[in-house]
């Protein structure tokens, strides 16, 4: 094990990957070399993470100066859900979450956590703008209001708002990497320095899940269920996906005795998830459903190999594809639980969980490009070595791009999937099951793991 001073892992001489690529600035760490005093392993992750940050709002710039409202976003890789929403949700108007406005603006599906945060975000973009009353606004035509210069600046300060609560959760989730990876610190540069957190993390709100699960794990860690149960009940009413964690707790708990843990974790998950849901219920009752269920409606969208079956004719319709997703669901869920059990000794949950993600994600009906981030914080932790993080991102980043131009129209089938984004589906799924054999073979054999070499 290559420890240096301070005890941690030094990568330089652990990690082949850095090791090479330490050569350029005079080779790996020294047996001897003693740590500095206030650049911790923490302080230099999170001073990498604040510049990702900035890189990500950098690379908004052409949209900020107007590629959202000229249709170019996608061309300039810079596609964002919140300013494009800003206008058309009714943000704009100042209109509160789940206010019934049908006739003139959609139902919101956005979960009690998102519509809330959301809306104090327009609300802050309002007033860093300058903006007067708003009410007047209601006698505009919605399309007219989407083209209104002075929206238009409200709708870019409001994704500086959000972008800052994005590097904020970027921040949270580092920190908890860190603290995670135990002797590993510097395992959370591989987080920091992750190119698809550059490229994807403002396109939605993906990131506010993403801290909420983590920080659920980390409580775990800790041994404070009820406080564990509560992030992870928040992680679940923003989306669905965070269930995972409790999945893969099952095995881990019935391996070490720990069942009654795992029920108490599992019983406040459940009770924070239905306090989020109250507001909703109340204010929205006819539409609660549409803000738990986003994306399993029978139909298929980009990303997925049901997209790639589809545009290669053949046929997939809606009660097909609701059915065999949930029964590959379950398929993944008992061929990772079957994994666990059988291994020689206890599986480390974030690799359960990376193996759940990724296979609930091959058989989903959709992929968007942010999803990439859910499986981030996991990947890092399940498998801490920067040449396969690399090779799996390298996967990702192309998908990235091919997203995008396809939609922008410069593949040869704009709108649908042509064969270069068949390509791109099937690099990112190749990349994805190259990282999911690396960690189910570290499962099957810990002396392959490097967290517990």
């Amino acid at each position: 094990m290559a420890v240096a001073a301070d005890g941690a892992v030094a990568p330089s001489r652990e990690d082949p990957v850095v090791a090479s690529g330490s050569h350029a600035i005079g080779g790996p760490v020294g047996e001897h070399n003693r740590p500095h005093p206030w650049w911790t392993p923490l302080r230099v992750v999170l001073l990498l993470v604040t510049v990702a940050g900035m890189l990500n709002i950098v690379h908004t710039a052409p949209c900020q100066a107007g590629a959202w409202w000229s249709n170019a976003a996608y061309a300039d890789l810079c596609y964002s859900d919140v300013p494009l929403s800003y206008a058309g949700s009714g943000a704009a108007e100042g209109v509160l979450p789940y206010t019934d406005t049908a006739s003139r603006y959609p139902t919101t599906t956005d979960p009690a956590p998102i519509a809330a945060l959301s809306w104090s975000v327009a609300t802050a973009g309002r007033a860093l703008t300058g903006s007067d009353d708003s009410g007047d606004r209601a006698t505009m035509a919605v399309a007219d209001l989407a083209r209104d210069r002075q929206v238009q600046r409200e709708a870019v300060n409001t994704y500086g708002v959000y972008a800052m609560a994005m590097l904020l959760a970027m921040l949270l989730i580092a920190v908890l990497l860190v603290r995670l990876s135990g002797w590993r610190p510097w395992d959370g540069a591989a987080f920091a320095a992750a190119p698809v957190l550059v490229l994807s993390a403002t396109i939605g709100w993906d990131l506010l899940g993403v801290a909420a699960t983590v920080a659920g794990v980390a409580a775990s860690a800790c041994g404070r269920r009820v406080v564990a149960g509560i992030w992870l009940g928040t992680a679940t009413a923003v989306a669905v996906w965070p269930l995972v964690v409790l999945v893969a707790m099952l095995p881990i708990a019935y391996r070490t005795r720990g069942l009654r843990i795992w029920a108490v974790v599992s019983a406040v998950t459940a009770t924070a998830w239905a306090a989020w849901q109250l507001p909703v219920l109340v204010l929205a009752t006819g539409t609660w459903w549409g803000t738990v269920n986003h994306s399993l409606d029978g139909q298929v969208g980009y990303g997925s190999l049901w997209r790639l079956a589809t545009s290669y004719g053949v046929p997939v319709s809606s009660a097909l594809l609701v059915g065999a997703v949930v029964v590959g669901l379950a398929v993944v869920a008992m061929a990772v639980l079957g994994l666990a059990v059988a291994a020689r000794r206890p599986p480390r949950l974030a690799q359960l969980v990376l193996l759940l993600l990724v296979g609930g994600l091959l058989v989903w009906p959709v992929y968007s490009p942010q999803y990439v981030l859910w499986l981030l914080p996991f990947a890092v932790l399940a498998r801490p070595r920067w040449r396969d993080l690399l090779i799996w991102q390298t996967g990702e980043v192309f998908y990235h791009l091919a997203i995008w131009w396809t939609l922008a129209g410069a593949t040869a089938d704009a709108g649908g999937v042509d064969d270069t984004y068949a390509f791109a589906i099937v690099v990112r799924v190749a990349a994805q099951l190259w990282l999911v054999a690396t960690v189910a073979r570290d499962v099957l054999h810990p002396g392959h793991d490097p967290a517990r070499t």
